[in-house]
């Protein structure tokens, strides 16, 4: 049976609100948000069913634009990409899924025309060079460091590849805001409208927690310029100067060959400190890299693999907080003595979903320096837990009922 929710979908100007389940999700890790819904299909009910109800007559195909709104605000602006027909002796039914607008990036090549790199640009430039024709804004937030030298882009690779591998060097978040915009950010910036608790709010909590992609120390290997930044000026040529007999020439000390080496090769090491046993792993970095972006994107793996590692999922009713959305990349205090959470957290996914059992939404939650750069301190480390319940001593002569 169709049921009315908060959850609007708007397909070329008309609103559908009468849907078996609904779902819409934005997820840090998959840039592009995504939504999925299942309703009634009267247009193909009627061609198949004698007893078949009129309804509203509409016939859904891949393509069209599509709007998702919450609560009566847009929240996700893209396509419709698939659409399933099922049928059984009882009724007929489609479900429709698509992505925001920044899914093309995720699908389609990046400059197909060229350049095939940049020179000396900002990521911000790099990121808005690459989106510029998918129609797609570019918003920065953060100071993004020194210009890259060199930033290559491999033949067939895709737009989001592009764009993620200069992202990762320079320890930045960048994601898309649904509705037709990608920002450049860091982690947690705004607080989320509600604590977490456990009891509490929360109706069901789901933990993981695993060691199988984390390591002891990531390496990251590339190669670069300019020996590592460290040379400077030039040396003219003489013309005038005739070559040296062999026995006339100095031998070298090794400097050159070092400071070539330097020159050509950059290593980022990051040490996970949990993890005690022997487990390296090595990264090749995908652009020119010097010293230091080689140690930002060593370091950015290792947080993301731990933070990846331990995810915790909580679920909520309702959509909203007095009307405040839940929403990714915003900090929220964990209390769950379960699952032994007592500090701020991360949300990473937000699912708001409507169906049979009503309107909820799923909230995935990491460690907060998953994302950043900024020293770990405690930030991994629970506070002290508030005591539940009542304060004060025990009635000992209380007898049982």
């Amino acid at each position: 049976m169709a049921r009315k929710s908060g959850i609007v979908l708007r397909v070329n100007g008309r609103n559908y609100d009468q849907w078996t389940s609904a779902e819409v999700t934005r997820d840090l890790k998959d840039f592009s948000g995504s939504f999925n819904f299942t309703l009634r299909d009267p247009k193909r009910s009627l061609q198949t069913f004698a007893f078949a109800s009129k309804g509203s007559i509409f016939k859904l195909r891949p393509g069209p634009r599509a709007d998702v709104l919450i609560n009566g605000k847009v929240v996700l602006s893209g396509y419709i990409e698939d659409v399933n027909p099922r049928i059984d002796d009882r009724q007929a039914e489609v479900t429709i899924s698509g992505r925001d607008k920044t899914g093309d990036l995720i699908d389609s090549a990046a400059l197909t025309d060229g350049p095939s790199e940049f020179k000396n640009v900002r990521l911000e430039e790099a990121i808005k060079r690459i989106a510029k024709p998918f129609g797609l804004t570019v918003r920065n937030e953060i100071d993004t460091g020194e210009p890259f030298g060199r930033y290559s882009l491999d033949l067939a690779e895709t737009a989001f590849s592009a764009i993620e591998k200069g992202s990762r060097e320079r320890h930045a978040l960048v994601l898309s805001d649904g509705v037709g915009g990608i920002v450049i950010t860091r982690t947690g910036a705004k607080r989320a409208p509600a604590d977490l608790t456990l009891p509490g709010n929360v109706s069901s909590s789901d933990g993981r927690f695993s060691h199988q992609n984390r390591h002891s120390k990531t390496y990251v290997r590339g190669q670069g310029e300019k020996a590592g930044k460290s040379r400077s000026g030039t040396v003219a040529l003489d013309t005038t100067a005739a070559p040296l007999a062999p026995g006339d020439r100095s031998k070298g000390d090794g400097s050159a060959t070092a400071m070539e080496r330097k020159g050509t090769t950059a290593t980022g090491i990051a040490v996970d400190d949990e993890i005690t046993r022997y487990r390296p792993i090595v990264h090749m970095a995908r652009t020119k890299a010097d010293q230091e972006s080689a140690q930002g994107e060593a370091d950015w793996r290792m947080r993301t693999a731990r933070a990846s590692s331990e995810e915790l999922t909580y679920k909520v009713r309702g959509f909203d907080v007095n009307g405040d959305l839940w929403q990714v990349n915003e900090l929220t205090y964990v209390s769950d003595a379960f699952q032994d959470i007592e500090r701020d957290m991360l949300i990473t996914r937000v699912t708001c979903r409507s169906d049979e059992e009503g309107n909820f939404t799923e909230l995935a939650i990491m460690s907060p320096e998953a994302f950043d750069n900024k020293p770990v301190g405690k930030r991994r480390k629970n506070a002290k837990r508030k005591k539940n319940g009542t304060t004060g001593s025990l009635d000992s002569t209380a007898k049982a009922l």
